[in-house]
């Protein structure tokens, strides 16, 4: 890869922008079980970053447009792109503010298939909306906020837009912890005749406590949600659990634990990663690492992860554990999953770090009798030339062994990069 990239400061804001040229060789591009294919593949990569925090407007934008060729024309030539923004624009300070978040990604097509060119197609969420915050004293207010929200998906009948109106009543306790009572309510159109149902209504009842230091985090939602299926039969009460805990156990460990038990969908899990969301959400129908299912569909997941990060500066790694239950409403994919990841790093010299990595997933779809294991598989070499260039050599190994025939698959993955960047504007794939 050759990269270039610079920033600069703009009025009270930071711009940075940058553009880089990549190539990669898979073993196994097409992640087929017989007759598999080589290929080379090149990507031009051109991407823009802009970050801003002052008293009127908090934001944060990182987009990136690429290309594709395939040298041997496994799949077309393409274009790609990746935006993740958000912004909060303060009108009257402590009362009145309006947000926008953005999210464009890749998603998966069928959740069962290999993450491929021709399984991957565009998608973008939006959400847009005001709060308005009523002090009430100094220890207690309520908030009342509306969103407009829209997912779209190319070459798909899941498109659908969505109205959402909440309250919440707070009390903080003290300046690091608070309580909340909140009601959420989500009005849902899908696209007419793609669905089997029109409209959807979700609504919310939860309280919150939340507790957050510098060091240490707590976070407890319980509460129940209801579904109302515009033509269809009603659903019923559903419970809604969630707990998100971060323990420093020392100045470089840290344990996390996060359980969740609620109804969700794509969009809600697509936007509330560019964002820091007032509830904390699922992580997300994951297809593989780093992708995500194209449904309009809402699902009921039942989650637990547990992670321990080390890092003593020169030392790093982190160990990630975590089982998931998801029932769709309407679409036959339940499926359950346990899964763990390691992640190594190591800070050689101030030129040097070398850094591995694996992850193991078990997905079992019961509806359709299927059972898939994915192993990967990666190391990686970084050189820093100077503050700017670096030369980079990773491999991977990528291993699926499921029981339908023609589905398991092995792809070894081969990079060499060699870049010039900013500090902060960070110019690669991200597919």
């Amino acid at each position: 890869m050759l990269g270039w990239a610079c920033s600069t400061p703009i009025q009270a804001g930071e711009f940075g922008y940058g553009v880089g040229l990549s190539l990669s060789h898979d073993s196994n591009i097409g992640h087929t079980e017989t007759n598999p294919q080589s290929e080379w593949t090149r990507v031009l990569v051109a991407g823009l970053f802009y970050r801003e925090n002052t008293i009127g407007v908090t934001a944060r934008v990182l987009a990136q447009v690429e290309r594709r060729h395939f040298y041997r024309h496994t799949f077309p030539d393409d274009t790609g792109g990746f935006l993740d923004g958000a912004a909060v624009w303060t009108i009257l300070p402590r009362q009145f503010t309006w947000a926008v978040e953005d999210v464009f990604r890749e998603v998966q097509l069928n959740i069962a298939a290999p993450s491929t060119p021709s399984n991957l197609t565009k998608s973008n969420t939006l959400s847009t909306g005001p709060d308005f915050t009523f002090l009430l004293s100094s220890t207690n207010s309520a908030v009342i906020g509306g969103r407009y929200g829209r997912f779209d998906v190319q070459n798909s009948i899941n498109d659908n837009q969505r109205y959402t109106a909440y309250v919440r009543g707070m009390h903080a306790l003290s300046p690091q912890t608070k309580v909340s009572l909140n009601y959420e309510a989500a009005r849902m159109y899908f696209e007419p005749g793609a669905q089997v149902l029109a409209k959807v209504l979700r609504e919310d009842w939860f309280g919150r406590f939340e507790n957050r230091s510098s060091v240490n985090s707590t976070a407890i939602d319980v509460g129940t949600s209801r579904v109302t299926q515009y033509g269809g039969p009603p659903l019923k009460g559903s419970r809604l659990a969630r707990l998100t805990l971060s323990e420093a156990l020392s100045s470089q460990s840290t344990l996390r634990l996060a359980l969740s038990d609620q109804i969700s969908d794509i969009y809600t899990d697509l936007i509330a990663g560019a964002t820091s969301s007032t509830a904390p959400r699922d992580a997300g129908v994951l297809a593989l690492p780093g992708t995500t299912f194209a449904s309009g569909d809402l699902y009921h997941s039942k989650r637990g992860d547990l992670i321990y990060v080390n890092n003593d500066g020169r030392f790093g790694y982190t160990l990630q554990a975590y089982g998931r239950r998801v029932d769709f409403e309407n679409l036959d994919q339940d499926y359950q999953e346990k899964a763990g990841t390691f992640s190594w790093t190591w800070g050689y010299s101030g030129a040097v770090r070398l850094s591995a990595s694996t992850a193991y997933s078990k997905r079992t779809f019961e509806s359709i009798d299927r059972q898939d294991t994915d192993r990967i598989y990666g190391v990686s070499g970084t050189y820093r030339v100077n503050g700017n260039v670096t030369v980079t050599m990773d491999m991977g190994h990528i291993v699926r062994q499921s029981t339908v025939p023609l589905s398991s698959y092995v792809d070894n993955r081969v990079g060499l990069v060699l870049g010039y960047s900013s500090s902060f504007t960070d110019v690669r794939s991200r597919r």
